[in-house]
Formats: structure tokens, C-alpha cells, sequence
């Protein structure tokens, strides 16, 4: 579960988030839709600590911090918690699907290739991609190279997130 709450920042005399509140359930799928220079990525931008935020509150599960004044160890806590996706597609070209998602799992994290590969399996099943292990990046259409691209960090934490931006409203998850 987040919970988010009077979320404000401004550069320099523009404010960009004035106020924003948010409450994702576990287990559902938030997209954040708007037109371009609205504050999408600003707003998930604060709430991985990449920009200070003006003020905010944010609950995460278990962990409450305040968005202005969090510390370097409530920030670290936060990020082992969650998971940011940029917007590009950022997969190893000569690695599959399938590869791409495992292969912090595997190197990083020292895990068997067998228990990786369920891992991203089930990832793959809960977007709607399963079938796609063995594709190439540029074998997939770009919506499909973002959802991809957005299991890779997923790996960190071996579940799904509740707030992902994929900046594709048509995607639906199965």
C-alpha cells in the first residue's frame, strides 16, 4: 500500500505539484496519466527522493517518511522498497526478455538461473507476456519493450510494485 499526501514542489517560482495526494492498494496498477510538462515525472521523481520534494508525507507498507526532510537512511529504505522505470528502454540488446529480467537476480544477487527464471516467469504471466522469454528487444513492439524494461528492477524487490509508470495507459495486466 502508498499512501501519499500533500505532495508540493516548485522550481524556482513555478509550482509544479501543488498538493498532490495518493492512495495505491496493494496489489493494484496506478498509472499516472497527463499531458506532457504536468508533473508525472516529477511527482515519481520525489517519491524515489531524485528531487527534494517542498513537503509530503509518503506511507509505504510499513514505512512512513517525510518527503522534505527524509533522511539518508529512510531514503535507502525507500529505495530497497521500490523500483523506478525511466523512460527508455534500457534492456542489453544481445539478452533476451527473459535474460534482461534475470540477470541482477542472478549476478547481483547470486541466485540460481532456475529460481531467477520462475521469478521473471511469473512477472512476464502477471503483465500479460507470457511466451515472450526467448524475444529480443528489437523483436517486441515499444509497449512491450517498456513493460519489459519495467519488470527489469522489479527483480530487486521479486514483487510487483504497486505505483509503476509505464507511460502506456493501453497496457492491461492479466
Amino acid at each position: 500500500m502508498i499512501d501519499i499526501k500533500q505532495v508540493h514542489k516548485s522550481f524556482g517560482n513555478r509550482e509544479i505539484l501543488k498538493g498532490i495526494d495518493l492512495h495505491v492498494p496493494t496489489g493494484s496498477v496506478t498509472v499516472i496519466l497527463g499531458p506532457s510538462g504536468s508533473g508525472k515525472t516529477t511527482f515519481l521523481r520525489t517519491l524515489n527522493f531524485l528531487e527534494k520534494a517542498d513537503a509530503g508525507t509518503m506511507q509505504l507498507n510499513d514505512i512512513s517518511v517525510d518527503l522534505h526532510k527524509a533522511s539518508n537512511k529512510e531514503i535507502l529504505n525507500v529505495r530497497r522498497n521500490t523500483s523506478m522505470v525511466f523512460q527508455s528502454y534500457n534492456l542489453f540488446s544481445n539478452k533476451t526478455v527473459i535474460e534482461n529480467i534475470m540477470e541482477g537476480l542472478v549476478t547481483v544477487k547470486k541466485m540460481k538461473k532456475s529460481e531467477a527464471r520462475q521469478i521473471a516467469q511469473r512477472f512476464l504471466k502477471e503483465v500479460g507476456m507470457e511466451g515472450y522469454d526467448d524475444y529480443y528487444p528489437v523483436q517486441l513492439s515499444g509497449a512491450n519493450n517498456n513493460v519489459s524494461a519495467s519488470l527489469v528492477p522489479l527483480r530487486w524487490t521479486q514483487r510487483l510494485s504497486s505505483l509503476t509508470n509505464l507511460h502506456q495507459p493501453s497496457i492491461q495486466s492479466s
